[in-house]
């Protein structure tokens, strides 16, 4: 889907009727009908080659099996209106079943699928990729193969060996190892099995990583003389899969000294340790080899069945068809599976598609690719950089990437590489190539979950937009990769962008909101945040930044190396984490695109606002750049906050010595004008946090 921008003038191709037609789209249709209620079409996409401005397409209920792109703009007195059928409940899907499968004397299923089924998309050799992708160790499917509505875990043909299943999976990092206060970095070894390759830089040192099944590292002269040096510590970190650590004498490693079985850290740059406690026949000074295992497969019989549990497939690309192995819960002859394959339900070919509104349809399982600021940004729906979207009323589902998109166009610039200068050139493409006439949406009362990397994202193209009234949950809950996108809703260029009343649970790296690049005069008001890794992410934004009336609840409230956020009225139990960035990020003129500056200050951390807010823990960062205001807020120690964690419900009782501040009045004035940008807060809305459960 890489393309030069059309000029903008010759892409509004707008239908051009005089007075506006009602579409009619039925399961039991007729494409070659006349779209009438009588004669209705049999799919969307028939019907969005001729939707013009002030059109309505009515769709009944039913299963559609489709990627809808939309032809047409519509304009903003006359858009052009997607919509369920008053009470009928409207599926678009990007999966196809696959029938016909067989089952092997092993247990395992099997099914041969033909390319030309998915329109020449080829689904056993379309990874994962982009700009500041972390695949952990394996590729990533865009496909699903889902049964039940549950996704199976899906490996590529390398999981396959000299015809042998062969356990590639990556199992753990090792970041160091302590014994009787000698550190030794993970990577300063002897000797280690040849594709363990050097990885993160951590505060142990350099950590090797990825290690599999069966890999052995050796490290030297450690002496374990005392019973203290025998408790030996192991820092590491890990993803999906359990490892099993055997300990031995390298001298005499076919019988281990120790064993352990770490837990799971759930990121391959979170660390913790596990202790490996030596016997007294360790006594000595010995190299000392670790031997990794992989506790899935202890046991089990040879063979692919031994490395697919349920829930578990193996894709086999061949010349014009693959092959399906899997290992399902339930028989696929009678619970079908389905195969996720189209990189979007209802997603325009082309810029400009302007002045849409989706209403009230369930889209689920499509197959985007990893959609970072620096390329095209695809999902499941996406408004392809273009102006005036509403989708409403909707629910989004189901993919290895994100779920709705108000992002970048793709050019021959996608994913240039990952850095600072490559996204500041993105900026000045997307300044001169129409900034000025995207963004503008409007997101409401949709319930967005089950998505890998992100529930809504964009890039440039959400300026002047919206997000209210929507449930975004279980985003990057799952963590099967890593990278720096992830997260409920992550934008780029938050300008003048709100997000309110919204309820965002369970998401996982980075954050359940994540401005990056660019926050100013954005609004973040009233909304419940809980049970997310973050909260909240403010990366190298020079604001203003209006956080306000929000209920911040997870155990970790907020990450920034930014300026100028003012958090008035909210109710924040979680930890804080901060720190000076000394990138340069664009400044735009108050309320505008216009570039001020694309390189004006750097964003030191600090010039923060913190009024009338029941917090958990100080706020203050004792090395800001720039000084932060706090005051009038009531402190109410963490242990004091019962939340639950499927509900978000809060109580907080306050210690019986607590004095309840007088919440006074806040505006605009009092919250003071921001340095570095020539821009006031946002008027606020709350001056008070809620007291209602406050016992």
């Amino acid at each position: 889907m890489t393309r030069k921008i059309p000029i903008v003038a010759a892409a509004l191709a707008l239908a051009g009727t005089t007075g506006a037609a009602e579409h009619f789209v039925a399961a039991d249709g007729c494409d070659q009908a006349d779209g009438s209620a009588a004669r209705p079409w049999r799919t969307i996409g028939r019907a969005a080659l001729v939707a013009a401005p002030g059109d309505v397409v009515t769709i009944r209920g039913g299963t559609y099996r489709e990627w809808v792109k939309p032809a047409n703009a519509g304009r903003p007195d006359a858009p052009i209106v997607y919509r369920a059928a008053k009470g009928e409940r409207v599926v678009v899907t990007g999966a196809d079943p696959v029938k016909g499968w067989k089952r092997r004397a092993d247990g395992l299923w099997t099914a041969t699928v033909r390319y030309d089924t998915f329109g020449g998309i080829n689904p056993f050799t379309d990874f994962i990729s982009g700009d500041w992708f972390t695949s952990g160790g394996q590729d990533r499917f865009r496909a699903r193969l889902v049964q039940n509505g549950r996704p199976l875990e899906l490996h590529p043909r390398k999981f396959m060996l000299d015809g042998t299943a062969s356990a590639k999976r990556a199992l753990v990092n090792i970041a160091g190892l302590t014994s009787a206060g000698r550190t030794v970095a993970g990577c300063d070894t002897g000797w280690r099995t040849e594709n363990i390759q050097p990885a993160h830089s951590t505060q142990w040192g350099r950590e090797v990583g990825w290690i599999y099944d069966g890999n052995t590292i050796i490290y030297k002269g450690f002496d374990f003389s005392s019973p203290a040096a025998r408790e030996l510590l192991i820092y590491y970190s890990s993803m999906v899969y359990r490892a099993e650590i055997e300990v031995c004498d390298a001298a005499r490693p076919e019988k281990p000294l120790a064993t352990v079985r770490p837990p799971l850290t759930g990121d391959w740059k979170k660390y913790t340790t596990v202790t490996a406690k030596l016997p007294d026949s360790a006594a000595g000074t010995k190299e000392i080899l670790l031997r990794f295992r992989d506790i899935e497969l202890a046991g089990r019989p040879s063979g692919l069945a031994a490395i697919l549990n349920p829930g578990h497939a193996v894709m086999l690309p061949g010349a014009i068809s693959g092959t399906i192995v899997a290992a399902f819960e339930q028989d696929p002859n009678v619970c079908v599976p389905e195969l996720v394959v189209r990189p979007a339900c209802f997603y325009p070919a082309v810029n400009f598609r302007d002045y849409i509104t989706v209403r009230g349809i369930v889209f689920r399982d499509a197959g985007p690719n990893w959609a970072p600021p620096t390329s095209e940004q695809t999902a499941i729906v996406g408004t392809n950089w273009s102006r005036g979207w509403v989708i409403e009323d909707c629910e989004v589902s189901g993919t290895e990437c994100s779920g709705i998109t108000l992002g970048k166009y793709g050019d021959e610039w996608d994913n240039a590489g990952p850095s600072a200068q490559n996204y500041h050139n993105t900026i000045m493409r997307c300044v001169s190539n129409g900034l000025d006439r995207v963004g503008h949406h409007v997101v409401r009362r949709c319930r967005i979950t089950d998505c890998g990397q992100a529930g809504i994202c964009g890039s440039l193209g959400a300026v002047f937009s919206t997000v209210e009234g929507c449930e975004i949950s279980y985003c990057h809950w799952r963590k099967p990769y890593s990278g720096a996108e992830m997260g409920g809703i992550k934008i780029h260029a938050a300008v003048d962008f709100t997000v309110a009343n919204c309820r965002i649970h369970h998401c996982g790296e980075t954050a359940g909101i994540w401005f990056d690049w660019m926050g100013q005069g954005a609004r973040v008001v009233g909304n419940r945040l809980w049970a997310n890794r973050r909260d909240l992410f403010f990366e190298v934004d020079h604001g203003p930044i209006l956080v306000e009336g929000n209920d911040l609840l997870s155990d970790n409230a907020l990450m920034a190396c930014s300026q100028n956020a003012a958090f008035v009225g909210n109710r924040i139990r979680g930890k804080y984490a901060y720190w000076n960035d000394t990138r340069r990020t664009p400044v735009f003129k108050p309320h505008s695109v216009t570039l001020d500056s694309l390189d004006k200050v750097e964003c030191g951390q600090g010039a923060f606002v913190f009024i009338n807010n029941i917090l958990a823990r100080d706020p203050r960062f004792a090395k800001e750049a720039h000084p932060s205001r706090v005051e009038d807020n009531w402190m109410i120690p963490a242990k004091n906050w019962k939340v639950d964690e499927t509900t978000g419900a809060c109580t907080i009782t306050p210690p019986p010595d607590a004095t309840k501040p007088e919440f006074k009045l806040v505006d605009a004035q009092r919250l003071g004008k921001p340095p570095f940008v020539d821009q006031a807060f946002p008027e606020p809305s709350h001056s008070s946090p809620d007291v209602s459960d406050v016992k």
